[in-house]
């Protein structure tokens, strides 16, 4: 199994771009896009903190489990 970060479907659900998001966190556009495309191959605490308080949601939303 394979955990992916949901940002695509969280933008969606939150009908949010990457440009809201990065105004809400310390993180730049730039990481935020490298992340949605998977070009990022480790993701650090602070940047999954980063992402829950930006999209207001519980680690449950933010990952998922694949084959």
């Amino acid at each position: 199994m394979k955990v992916e970060i949901n940002i695509e479907w969280l933008l969606e659900k939150k009908n949010m771009k990457l440009s809201d998001l990065e105004k809400k966190v310390s993180l730049s556009y730039q990481q935020l896009w490298n992340i949605k495309e998977w070009r990022t191959t480790k993701v650090s605490f602070e940047t999954i903190w980063e992402l829950l308080k930006g999209f207001k949601c519980k680690p449950n939303d933010l990952f998922k489990l694949t084959k």
